[in-house]
């Protein structure tokens, strides 16, 4: 078994649509299966004893099927891999899917998707994966947030996985940081009762430690 075979903690974590401390608490306790890998001794996962865990749960993993997390990344790269392995996991899933970029970066993320998953286009043209881009106004933001949920449930989706570069979008235009947080905090709150799984991505460069400590305490976990 190679690594390519394994999942790391986020990816397992889209999989079953927990958040990745339910998987660490799992893991600590026996009671799901784990690889460490790498001096970090970080965790990855096979897709048999994620399904597998699944079954002996009854399809019903855990309450925590809410997420909200946050990512960060150093270059245009990263931030394209990152997004890519969310959604590849996202897709298998079967919940609908929302990548929010800016549209050259999003051209590009689906591009590297559709290499690693053939079923991607046809998400794109069924409509099961959309991608959009942020405005520059939290309030109309989270309207247009709101209705895309109304419209996706309306269409017969339950759940809802989204995956946005939230420091390539309009809400970061300007370097206004308290912006952001509060975009973090109404974001938070609106989605926490719903089934919504969401991977934050922010640029490292442009934060200094201080900023990037108070978005990771408005989120509900991180892991490397």
């Amino acid at each position: 078994m190679t690594d390519s075979e394994l999942l790391d903690i986020a990816q397992a974590a889209a999989f079953l649509q927990v958040s990745p401390a339910s998987l660490r608490r799992w893991t600590n306790a026996g009671r799901l299966r784990c690889y460490r890998v790498g001096g970090r001794r970080e965790r990855r996962f096979r897709r048999a004893d994620l399904l597998a865990f699944m079954e002996s749960s009854g399809g019903a993993v855990s309450p925590d099927a809410h997420a909200h997390r946050c990512d960060f990344y150093l270059d245009a790269a990263e931030r394209e891999a990152q997004a890519v392995a969310f959604l590849a996991v996202a897709l298998a899933t079967g919940n609908h899917c929302v990548l929010v970029v800016e549209p050259k970066v999003g051209d590009r993320i689906l591009a590297r998707l559709g290499e690693r998953r053939p079923d991607a286009r046809d998400a794109v043209e069924t409509g099961r994966l959309t991608s959009t881009t942020y405005v520059s106004r939290v309030a109309l933001q989270m309207e247009r947030w709101q209705q895309l949920f109304d419209d996706v449930t309306r269409a017969g989706a339950t759940a809802v996985q989204v995956v946005g570069d939230v420091s390539g979008g309009g809400l970061a235009r300007g370097g206004n940081f308290p912006k952001l947080l509060d975009y973090e905090r109404r974001y938070e709150a609106w989605s926490q009762s719903l089934p919504i799984t969401t991977l934050c991505l922010y640029d490292a460069r442009r934060l200094s430690g201080v900023q990037a400590t108070r978005m990771l305490n408005l989120h509900h976990d991180h892991d490397s």
